[in-house]
This record gives structure tokens, C-alpha cells and sequence, in this order.
């Protein structure tokens, strides 16, 4: 699976979903079509999603997208007219149905399996408990984190929904973004809401020296076995376009897991 960003960062990108189809034509390897409800009016909302699904796109992740304030066109209109979990509802509950935002008919259902966003990292937990739970009445189909780097301040998240909602039903697949360096951990930090890197994680990174690289992939590996007991998946994020850490996140990973596998088994 791929996913294909909607204008990252709110900087101009050719529109994700001719890329999702050039992706599943050319590679043949299936796509999830990041879906930012901000700066789209309801028509337009509409209308990309029938222009997707007639494409051959099929996972959508729905998210609010970045404001345009912090991108390249500032001035750009930052309206919106349905937040993520109402976007949710009206694809499982409208067009997987067969009917539009108005009640009329499409023609046909959409086969939309649709996700929504998580955040591990809150400002305010209780508020993101809420919106939480209107995006699982609501439908979703899987969730997807911004990325983590402190496993057990993103449990304390799904506890805190357990504990007032009852189990959370809903696979999560937590994001993984391994750090480049400092300067790159630093900015994560302060400029990218939702995303807060512990002090000991940049420490790491600050002994690491010219080995950063490295030691961020580490990281990252370590922070998968870490979330494994109570996650259904992960999904890595490649830094600066090196496509190369994310295929050596994985096997980082695979490899902490076959030592605690064997770890384990000794034990007994």
C-alpha cells in the first residue's frame, strides 16, 4: 500500500489522485488517496471523490489538510464546509450507500473504505477523545497517526478512550517518520502541529553525531516493537526523499522483533 498526500505542508503538488492512478495503472500496487476536507466547498468534495472512485481508487483518508497560512500561497482561501468526521458519514453513510449529501442518487454505490486521522500527541486529550468517537459513530474504516516518537504517551491516548467509551474497534496504524538529524527532529517539533519529539530522542540524536541518519532508523524500529502489542500496523514516512531508511525502518523492525521472538522463547 501507498499513500499519496494531498499537498503536504499546504505546498502546491499535482492533485494526489491522478497520481494514485498512474500508481495502481504503472506499478500496480494499491494506493489510500489522502482526502483534506480544508479549502474544498461541498460540491467540490463531492465531485473529487465520484472523479477518485472512477479512477480505481478505493481507501480514502479523510483529514482537515494543512492551512494554507503555513504554505506556499498564504493568501489562499482556507474555507471549508464539512470537518473530517461529517466527510466520513457522508461517504460509509451517503455515497457507499448510493446517495449524495442531498439524498439523491449517483447512480451507483461507491466501495470507499475510508479512514480518519488520530493524534497521539494531543494538546487537548479530552477533545481529541471527542472527535474520536464522532469519527468511529460516524464509520471510519482504519485510522492513521501523525508521526510518534513516544509510545507510551500515544497508549495513554487509547486508553483514555477505552476507559470512557469502551474498546476502541477501529484498526490503528501509527505513523513512523525516522529523524535525519537534530535540526530535523527540532523543526518536527516546533512546526508541525501534532508532532512532539521527546528530549531524549533528541539526545540520541545529538550523540549520534554524523551517524544521525542511523540512529533515527534505529529509533524508529525500536518505537515499532514498542507500539506492536497494541497496534494493527504501521506506516513509514520517508525524510528528505530517502526512499532507502524506509526499507531499512522495516528491517530494523523485523529485526527487534525476531530477537524478542527468540528472547522469549528462551525464557521459557
Amino acid at each position: 500500500m501507498i499513500n499519496v498526500a494531498d499537498s503536504p505542508m499546504a505546498r502546491m503538488r499535482m492533485s494526489p489522485w491522478a497520481v494514485c492512478s498512474l500508481i495502481q495503472e504503472r506499478v500496480e500496487i494499491e494506493t489510500t488517496l489522502h482526502f483534506p476536507t480544508r479549502g474544498r466547498n461541498l460540491l467540490r468534495v463531492q465531485g473529487d471523490l465520484l472523479a477518485a472512485h472512477a479512477l480505481g481508487v478505493r481507501n480514502v483518508f479523510v483529514v482537515m489538510g494543512d492551512p494554507t497560512a503555513i504554505g506556499d500561497y498564504p493568501d489562499a482561501m482556507d474555507n471549508y464546509d464539512v470537518v473530517p468526521s461529517g466527510l466520513i458519514k457522508l461517504i460509509t453513510q451517503g455515497f457507499n450507500a448510493g446517495v449524495d449529501h442531498a439524498g439523491a442518487d449517483i447512480g451507483q454505490p461507491t466501495a470507499y473504505f475510508v479512514g480518519g486521522a488520530l493524534n497521539l500527541a494531543p494538546d487537548d486529550l479530552a477533545h481529541e477523545i471527542r472527535v474520536l468517537r464522532r469519527k468511529v459513530q460516524a464509520g471510519v474504516d482504519f485510522l492513521l497517526t501523525q508521526p510518534a516518537y513516544d509510545a507510551v504517551a500515544a497508549r495513554q491516548v487509547l486508553d483514555a478512550y477505552s476507559g470512557r467509551y469502551g474498546a476502541l474497534r477501529v484498526p490503528v496504524l501509527v505513523g513512523i517518520l525516522p529523524l535525519y538529524g537534530v535540526r530535523h527532529a527540532r523543526f518536527l517539533d516546533n512546526e508541525v502541529p501534532g508532532i512532539t519529539i521527546p528530549p531524549e530522542v533528541v539526545a540520541r540524536l545529538e550523540a549520534a553525531g554524523d551517524d544521525a541518519p542511523r540512529e533515527g532508523v534505529r529509533i524508529a524500529g525500536e518505537l515499532i516493537e514498542a507500539v506492536r502489542p497494541w497496534v494493527q500496523g504501521a506506516y513509514v514516512m520517508p525524510a528528505f526523499n530517502r526512499y532507502d531508511l524506509a526499507a531499512e525502518v522495516i528491517e530494523a523492525a523485523r529485526s527487534l522483533h525476531r530477537q524478542d521472538a527468540k528472547g522469549a522463547e528462551n525464557t521459557k
